[in-house]
């Protein structure tokens, strides 16, 4: 059976590690996080989205009191939901530039790490 190391033991035990090897972890991470980010946004996005639709499929009864009214209750729900959307479509995009930066700068600091060994 494996077990997973914390961070702090990993560290303790990794006495081969340099200063190099940690910074490419710490890079690593932040990498995989901004992706993380990316996701979660943009699945908050979908069910904001998929609200709307689902608030429009339904049928408004046919002994509702006052049809107007609830279509106009609809509408209004519909819009709450489809900014919230946009909103969470913002901050993925966010996500997505932090990614596409943290990985151009990985390359460029690769680039040249390559460049000095030669």
């Amino acid at each position: 059976m494996y077990l997973m190391k914390s961070f702090n033991t990993f560290i303790k035990d990794a006495d081969d590690l340099n200063e190099g090897s940690i910074q490419s972890l710490l890079k690593t991470g932040s990498v995989l996080t901004a992706a993380r980010s990316s996701k979660r946004h943009g699945d908050a996005a979908v069910k904001e989205l998929q609200k709307v639709s689902s608030t429009f499929d339904k049928p408004i009864p046919n002994n509702a009191k006052d049809p107007t009214e609830e279509r106009l209750e609809r509408i209004e729900q519909s819009l709450l939901a489809l900014s919230q959307g946009m909103i969470s479509m913002r901050f993925q995009l966010g996500s997505m530039t932090a990614l596409a930066t943290s990985a151009a700068l990985l390359a460029d600091r690769a680039s040249k790490s390559h460049k000095i060994k030669r």
